[in-house]
């Protein structure tokens, strides 16, 4: 069970002014929450069921997955404006 001293000495840790309201209302909380980890403690989950998993990589290989330049001319033909090999777009500051 927590003491109004251990939540003022957290309170001083804290650098906050607690009234004294406070202290026993936080008293109160922190109590509640420290049962429920005692009750979480008494549970027994048992031993972990190993995890078997039938997916398997449907990714692609890392492999160059076609020659460099093959589509460039294509793709920047539909490009409204171009300069070059590059797409050119309105200046954005």
């Amino acid at each position: 069970m927590i003491t109004i001293q251990d939540i003022e000495k957290l309170a001083a840790l804290s650098r906050l002014s607690l009234t004294d309201a406070e202290k026993e209302k936080y008293r109160g909380e922190i109590d509640s929450i420290l049962g429920y980890i005692d009750t979480l403690k008494k549970v027994s989950a048992g031993k972990p069921k190993p995890v078997m998993s039938r997916n398997k990589n449907v990714l692609r290989e890392d492999a160059d997955p076609h020659a460099p330049d093959i589509y460039t001319e294509k793709l920047l033909d539909l490009a409204p404006k171009r300069e070059g090999r590059y797409v050119k777009v309105k200046k954005i500051l």
